[in-house]
C-alpha cells in the first residue's frame, strides 16, 4: 500500500473526491504525469473530507508487479521475438525490422487490452484515510 498527500479540489456526487497531488507526493512513476504541474487522482471519500482540505490517501499496489511485467517485459519480448522470426523467415535485416515492428504493434495491443481489462476487474481508486491539519 502506498500513501500520499494532496488537496481536495472537488467533491463528486458519487462519494468520490478529486484530489490535486503535487510532484513530491505523486504515487506513480507515470511519464505522462512527470512534467505536469498538477496531477489529479480520484479517491473514495469515506471520512467526508471537504473541498480545500489537505488529506492523506492510500493506494493499493498489489497489482503493480503484474502491471509492470505486462507493460515493460512483454512488449520487449514481443519485439525481440518478432525481429528474430523476421530474420529467420527472410534472412535479411529488413525482414527483421519488419518483424520488430510487428512485435511492437502486438506489444501495444497487449498493453491496451490489459489496461481495459484491468480497469474493469481491479479498483485502482485511492481512498482518503485522514484529513491533515492546515499549515
Amino acid at each position: 500500500m502506498r500513501l500520499g498527500q494532496g488537496t481536495v479540489e472537488k467533491i463528486m456526487s458519487n462519494g468520490l473526491a478529486k484530489i490535486r497531488v503535487n510532484q513530491d507526493h505523486l504515487y506513480v512513476a507515470c511519464s505522462a504525469c512527470f512534467g505536469a504541474e498538477r496531477v489529479f487522482i480520484t479517491a473514495y471519500n469515506p471520512i467526508g473530507a471537504q473541498e480545500g482540505q489537505d488529506v492523506q490517501y492510500e493506494v493499493q499496489d498489489n497489482h503493480l508487479i503484474m502491471s509492470s511485467f505486462i507493460c515493460f517485459i512483454i512488449p520487449l519480448l514481443l519485439i525481440i521475438i518478432g525481429a528474430a522470426l523476421g530474420y529467420v523467415v527472410g534472412t535479411s535485416i529488413y525482414t527483421a525490422i519488419i518483424g520488430g515492428i510487428v512485435g511492437t504493434l502486438l506489444g501495444a495491443t497487449t498493453i491496451k487490452k490489459y489496461d481495459t481489462t484491468l480497469g474493469k476487474t481491479i479498483d485502482t481508486n485511492a481512498t482518503i484515510t485522514a484529513i491533515l491539519p492546515s499549515e
